[in-house]
């Protein structure tokens, strides 16, 4: 075993144990140990960024299984290897120290580096989308889609790390040392990221007493605000919008109800929310007052306001309409009148697409079909 495999081992067994994956919100992501395994392929070959792989995988995650640890070792080592065996491919060197010119550089270490990223990335989506399949009953198109939208784009931008990694550590002759220039500004950002992780989770269990105490005044509601937010955030993916954009969108949908802790007990348990003339007691106005103050939720504030009235307004913003129309289904079927009479989902989606108006009407329809399936399916027994 040389010496760059063992320096690549030891990294494979310490950084698991540093927690070397933070993820920020939905879609950011930093991830050292595919950055080193991108490296790995053109210093030690596909058959050893392959071992390392399996390494790293068989120390991932200490509190899991033994059967799934050893899965991620095999899951690994594959797709490390199908990117190696593309990365050479595709005119892969796996001998770096050789390469002298800008063109050669990219010819024979970037371009058949980004093409082993994408290779990875495709294999790591189907064995993770096939288990998930056989074990939830997520179809595989959703599940990739949904990995994708995550951090798909991320894993491609490691190999624009791991290219000047290589470049140090062979052919300016750095050796080893060329992980402490390249990844230690990397292990700061980490934690900063980590930082800001703790706090947008301190953010969100702040956020939930406050739909705790929606719940605790109607019982009724219980559960309502979490499947609205997952509703809406589903629909607004499915259109197409921005990660901001989803993210208020699922905030709304979280927090459209708050207002209601402006109202007394007996009013709000009186609420028939399935009636849409009905009296709402300026319960969502309450609402955004409530959280006026708080700059990181501006982009929920709207569909707060007008989540009772955006289906019959072609005024009201996308993100309303979305919520709105995610609210009134969920209604509908799950939480009822006060009486306790619910629709049937059929019934209700027929209903909720009659009273939605305006140009995009049938596409937002189409979306609340298709994260109403998205949903169903991620609810699916093992």
């Amino acid at each position: 075993m040389g010496p760059d495999l063992a320096v690549f081992l030891v990294l494979a067994i310490v950084l698991p144990l540093l927690q070397n994956v933070v993820d920020v919100g939905d879609r950011v992501r930093v991830d050292i140990s595919s950055i080193l395994s991108l490296a790995a392929m053109a210093i030690v070959g596909p058959v050893g960024a392959s071992l390392a792989g399996a390494v790293t995988g068989a120390f991932t995650g200490r509190h899991l299984a033994p059967r799934i640890r050893l899965f991620n070792a095999a899951t690994f080592a594959l797709y490390r290897l199908l990117g190696g065996v593309a990365f050479q491919a595709t005119g892969g060197t796996t001998a770096p120290s050789r390469l002298s010119e800008v063109s050669a550089v990219v010819l024979s270490l970037a371009l058949p580096m980004l093409v082993a990223s994408v290779v990875q990335l495709a294999v790591n989506l189907v064995l993770v989308a096939g288990v998930v399949r056989v074990s939830h009953g997520v179809p595989m198109r959703l599940q990739m889609a949904s990995m994708l939208q995550g951090t798909g784009l991320a894993y491609l931008g490691f190999s624009l790390i791991a290219i000047p990694l290589v470049v140090l550590w062979k052919p300016a002759g750095l050796g080893p040392e060329a992980v402490i220039i390249v990844l230690a500004p990397l292990l700061v950002a980490q934690w900063a990221y980590r930082q800001h992780a703790e706090e947008l989770e301190g953010q969100q269990r702040a956020l939930e007493v406050l739909v705790a105490a929606v719940e605790a005044k109607a019982p009724h509601l219980a559960g309502h605000s979490s499947r609205v937010a997952e509703l809406s955030a589903r629909m607004a993916e499915h259109l197409g919008l921005s990660p901001q954009f989803v993210a208020d969108t699922r905030m709304a949908g979280m927090l459209h109800d708050v207002g209601q802790t402006s109202l007394s007990t007996r009013v709000v348990r009186d609420l028939d929310l399935t009636d849409p003339s009905g009296g709402q007691d300026g319960y969502p106005e309450a609402g955004v007052a409530l959280l006026d103050d708080l700059t990181f939720l501006r982009g929920a504030l709207d569909p707060i306001r007008w989540h009772r009235e955006a289906l019959g307004s072609v005024q009201s913003s996308l993100p309303s309409r979305i919520v709105a129309l995610a609210d009134r289904y969920d209604l509908l079927t799950t939480v009822g009148s006060p009486g306790g009479t619910v629709q049937a989902s059929a019934l209700a989606r027929d209903l909720v697409a009659a009273e939605v108006v305006g140009a995009d009407a049938a596409v937002l329809v189409r979306a609340l079909d298709e994260a109403l399936a998205r949903v169903r399916s991620d609810q699916s027994p093992t």
